[in-house]
């Protein structure tokens, strides 16, 4: 193959079309389209989003992204070299033949990420700014609002809102390597933000931010709901827990903050699923109280945790609602909660 201008093969071939004629059907979404992800079964939700200003794509929910060459590579299962040859030549699967749509990416979901002194300095200015917008943004606030969280707690947990475009100026006006903030997960290649229209609850460590989840905030969002950065997923709120003699797990970010201000001590698995690292890190408890959620999903985790922990392990079943954050708005939510840790402590007793 000789040599082809690449950025001039992909401003000919507009990304979106290219993807459409995979048979994926892309519909607007402000600057950008959203649709299926062809890289693994998404259950209906449209995980994949594409940047027709930069030329990119990107699924929330596989981590996958790149240009068109690389959608290419990816949906027939070709390098580098025979994608350009096939887009250059207009050898392009129709939609009939192409490949499985279950077909899974052969990038990692997650990537490990080395967090260096500039890679923590920019977590550290992300979280300021995003902890500023929220003070700024209504509609977050009246979502957490609703939520039952207090402006005292968003403040002391720096909870924030990712606006989804202000962070790489920031960063350059800080003096900040955008570069660090792209390593970390922080922005795309396109400078728009990872949790881009959620509001964000950081994992905070000796003062020092090491990760970031998000929350969708529109119920008409049909995003995945909680997205944390790339990287290593982490039992959320150590600095909140002192002793260990006894912690509460639960599996939400909000479950945890409405913890945090009803003053219990808690740890949020974001998600269900339990490492071997997580898992070792609560046998230093001598008790762990399970509330997770009251769904089949909730009870399968709580059940084997019960295994796994043993006699530390002390579930609690919530009447009528999902979860804690459920309970936060509720004028007596704490009381309720109270009465269903005493009622699990007598059982377990008896």
């Amino acid at each position: 193959m000789g040599s082809i201008d690449t950025e001039r093969l992909k401003q000919e071939h507009p990304i979106a079309e290219v993807i459409a004629g995979y048979g994926i059907a892309l519909r607007p979404r402000g600057r950008t389209l959203v649709g299926r992800c062809p890289f693994h079964a998404d259950g209906g939700r449209p995980n994949l989003t594409v940047y027709p200003d930069s030329r990119s794509w990107y699924c929330f929910r596989c981590g996958v992204g790149g240009d068109v060459i690389r959608f290419i590579e990816q949906i027939e299962g070709i390098g580098f070299r025979a994608a350009v040859a096939r887009l250059a030549d207009n050898r392009l699967v129709p939609a009939d033949i192409r490949p499985r749509r279950d077909r899974a990416p052969k990038t990692r979901r997650r990537r490990m990420i080395a967090m260096g002194r500039a890679e923590r300095e920019c977590l550290s200015a992300a979280v300021a700014l995003y902890h500023n917008r929220l003070l700024t943004e209504p509609a977050a606030l009246a979502y957490l609002e609703r939520r039952g969280l207090d402006r005292a707690t968003l403040e002391c947990c720096r909870v924030g809102y990712a606006n989804g475009d202000e962070l790489a100026a920031y960063l350059a006006w800080r003096r900040l390597p955008v570069q660090a903030a792209l390593r970390a997960g922080l922005i795309g290649r396109d400078g728009r933000e990872f949790l881009a229209e959620r509001v964000v609850v950081p994992e905070i460590r000796a003062g020092q931010p090491l990760w970031l989840v998000g929350r969708t905030i529109d119920p008409e969002d049909d995003r995945t709901k909680y997205l944390g950065l790339p990287g290593r997923k982490r039992l959320f709120g150590w600095d909140a827990v002192s002793s260990d003699r006894a912690v509460i797990l639960v599996e939400g970010v909000l479950d945890w903050l409405t913890l945090q201000r009803w003053g219990f001590p808690a740890l949020a698995l974001v998600g269900t699923h339990v490492t071997a690292a997580a898992l070792n890190a609560l046998t230093r408890f001598e008790r762990v109280t399970l509330v997770l959620d009251n769904d089949d999903a909730g009870r399968a985790a709580t059940a084997n945790l019960i295994q796994r922990l043993g006699s530390r392990a002390m579930p609690v079943a919530l009447s009528g609602v999902k979860d804690v954050a459920d309970l936060a708005p509720q004028r007596d939510g704490r009381d309720i909660f109270i009465r269903a840790l005493q009622q699990s402590e007598l059982a377990s007793a008896a």
